[in-house]
């Protein structure tokens, strides 16, 4: 099973919170699931907040808008930073 070789929990063990015998995985289980498939273990454990999480962000929300950035076209990025720039400069002005 590829899902029990990549997070390194047995076959068994894996069986025992499919079938609904083991009511409560351990924390180390979710957090490995939530590293190896970029799923919140949050999510995992109380199916609340978003399913996934951006790859070394740990669930911080600015970290991970700041990764999606990054992942974008360097002309689409520019755009992004111009919009923010205009936004900046009209919240300035609206303060004075």
């Amino acid at each position: 099973m590829d899902f029990a070789r990549k997070t390194g929990f047995g076959q068994s063990y894996i069986s025992q919170i499919l079938s609904g015998n083991k009511s409560s995985p351990s924390e180390r289980f979710y957090r490995t699931v939530g590293r190896e498939f970029n799923v919140n273990p949050e999510w995992l454990k109380t199916g609340k907040g978003k399913i996934y999480t951006m790859p070394g962000t740990d669930g911080d929300e600015t970290a991970e808008v700041f990764a999606k950035f990054r992942l974008l076209p360097k002309s689409e990025q520019r755009l992004i930073e111009d919009m923010i720039n205009a936004l900046l400069v009209k919240s300035m002005n609206d303060e004075e």
